[in-house]
Parts: structure tokens; C-alpha cells; sequence
């Protein structure tokens, strides 16, 4: 546990996660037997992960914005790079995208959709919404993107404005697929 308060509490937890990736790595290197897997690293711990973090908000913009501060920070770091980062409550999810070359695909799924009913047609139905429903935010966080392509919503970036702060910040779009592509 860190006492320390110049650390946000989800920096915290983050740094218990580190410690026990560390333990892990350190026990595969010692034992006899390690993973056949292409993601895995010489000692054999497989560095492709999620990273899910539910009730991570606090109900506060200013606690949001440091748990996606956090988010940004810790992707930075190496045991984090291969480590697809979400942070979800009861109102809104965050995904930390990848930088480019990666192609980031996220499957959304809504609660009480039946298999094959697609989001516009939920849209159109009476049943109520959990959390904010079918929207995408782009927002890009630590630098500027200068080509922004998506699919699977309505109104898909073509590459041709960059996202930053003080220009275009992709807000309200609509979520029309059941699979929304960023690059």
C-alpha cells in the first residue's frame, strides 16, 4: 500500500498491478516450464493484456480527468505499453487507445440487446438506456492526431481534420456498429 498522497488512489492500485506483473515475470523466469506464445517475453510472461478498472470515476470531473491522466501516464510505461487500459462506471467508459500504426478495435455490446439486433435499431426502441448509451468521444489525450480514421459510427473521421485540444474534440458521435474501428 502507498501512503503517499501525491499519488492518485487509482496510481496506487496501478503500482500493486506493476508489482505483481513483476512477481509474475520473476516466477516464470525461475521455473522449469514457460508459455509457448508469441506475445510472451523472453522470461515466457505474455505482456499482451487488459487492464479493466470498474467504479474508477469518483463522480467528479476532476476525479475523471486524473484517472485518465492515470491511464495516459501509465500506458507510457513499459510493463503497460502491450496493455489495453479501460476505466468504466455506471455512466461512462474511458478506452486508452493505442497510438499509430495499431488499428484499435473495440466490440461494444449493450445490455438486453438480443444477438443480431443492431444499435440503430436500438436506438429506435423504447427500452431505457444504461449509462450514456450509444455515444463515442474521441478526445485526444497528450498530443495532437493528425489522421484520425473510424468506422461504425455515424459520422466516421475520414483523416482529413486533426484531433486536438483548441481545434476538433470528436464529442456526441453516435455508436451504429457493433464493432467501431479507430485508426
Amino acid at each position: 500500500c502507498v501512503e503517499d498522497q501525491n499519488y492518485h488512489d487509482l496510481d496506487k492500485s496501478l503500482m500493486a498491478v506493476e508489482k505483481w506483473i513483476e512477481k509474475l515475470a520473476t516466477t516464470s523466469s525461475s521455473s522449469s516450464s514457460s508459455l509457448s506464445n508469441e506475445d510472451s517475453d523472453s522470461n515466457g510472461f505474455n505482456q499482451s493484456s487488459q487492464a479493466f478498472i470498474y467504479g474508477g470515476f469518483g463522480g467528479r470531473f476532476d476525479q475523471e480527468m486524473a484517472c485518465i491522466n492515470t491511464l495516459y501516464s501509465w500506458g507510457q510505461k513499459e510493463a503497460f505499453q502491450q496493455t489495453q487500459m479501460s476505466i468504466f462506471d455506471e455512466e461512462t467508459g474511458v478506452i486508452l487507445l493505442s497510438e499509430a500504426p495499431i488499428s484499435n478495435e473495440i466490440l461494444i455490446r449493450f445490455p438486453d440487446v438480443e444477438e443480431g439486433d443492431d444499435n440503430e435499431s436500438r436506438e429506435k426502441s423504447d427500452q431505457v438506456e444504461v449509462g450514456e448509451g450509444p455515444t463515442c468521444g474521441l478526445i485526444p489525450i497528450g498530443a495532437r492526431c493528425d489522421r484520425v480514421y473510424t468506422s461504425g459510427l455515424k459520422w466516421n473521421l475520414d483523416g482529413d481534420m486533426p484531433l486536438e485540444f483548441g481545434g476538433l474534440v470528436s464529442s456526441s458521435n453516435r455508436i451504429v456498429d457493433k464493432v467501431v474501428t479507430v485508426k
